[in-house]
């Protein structure tokens, strides 16, 4: 399954006083991303009454553009590896197209934890229901890993 993609447009209100898209405006854009990611399979009602929540361990952001008001942000996300925990999704964020200039890319590591706050599992059905990135080191069931 391609990875998948979902397009954001910048508005003035996006921006930091210097007119460009800023780090903390990037990273919740990404985070939209990954909840369209979600929500085809399941509903964001649903996923918060779920056994087994999702979150952020680390975050890693390389900029390589400038972002402007006015311009769409293609935004593509797929899972990169899955470990025994924990799993993580690379993204990309492309300037007007899916194949234009790349204004960051992400790579943000999750922790799978019990309602209770302990480390469980990846669900393997999570595996099959999300993209992967191309040439992840993906298994076809959670294997073991970080």
């Amino acid at each position: 399954m391609p990875v998948h993609e979902i397009t954001i447009h910048v508005y003035p209100t996006d921006c930091d006083m210097l007119g460009h898209v800023n780090h903390a405006t990037m990273i919740t854009f990404l985070e939209h991303a990954r909840w369209a990611l979600i929500e085809p399979h399941v509903g964001v009602r649903d996923f918060m009454k779920a056994s087994v929540w999702s979150v952020v361990r680390h975050v890693d952001i390389s900029y390589h553009a400038q972002s402007l008001p006015g311009e769409d942000l293609v935004i593509l996300s797929g899972l990169e590896s899955v470990g025994r925990t924990s799993y993580t999704v690379r993204q990309e964020v492309r300037k007007g197209r899916r194949d234009g200039p790349l204004a960051a890319d992400a790579r943000i590591v999750f922790v799978c934890i019990s309602r209770e706050g302990r480390p469980v599992r990846v669900p393997a059905e999570w595996n099959a229901m999300f993209p992967h990135w191309p040439g992840a080191a993906v298994p076809a069931a959670a294997g073991d890993g970080a």
